[in-house]
């Protein structure tokens, strides 16, 4: 009957002009020199389908949460901390999207969720 398209018109008219939409993204930690790696499998042995090298840049969590979901448990890893000294090993991988926005995984805690 056409309700619906006036009451989207309306609502879209109400919201402000070039607001950019954020979205939560896993980037790298600067321990880790701003570097992490984008796999096919929750393992270090999975294929590299992507690479970030830039901490104010990260890879779209699949699951839009502030943590980028619950962890996938995996094969081990190891990272630096945040501020670059010693190791965290781990077994634990966020899931995020590649390139093509295929289901892709990160070592979580060589990075962080950010909203950008």
């Amino acid at each position: 009957m056409g309700l619906g398209l006036v009451g989207t018109a309306a609502a879209s008219e109400s919201r402000p002009a070039h607001q950019a939409a954020t979205h939560w993204y896993m980037t790298p930690n600067h321990g880790n020199d701003c570097a992490l790696n984008i796999r096919d499998s929750a393992s270090a042995g999975g294929k590299i389908v992507g690479h970030l090298s830039n901490c104010s840049k990260g890879a779209w969590c699949w699951y839009q949460k502030s943590d980028c979901g619950a962890s996938v448990k995996g094969g081990t890893y190891t990272c630096k901390y945040a501020d670059g000294s010693g190791g965290l090993r781990s077994d634990e991988w966020a899931r995020v999207a590649d390139k093509n926005g295929k289901l892709a995984y990160v070592a979580r805690w060589c990075g962080f969720a950010q909203r950008l």
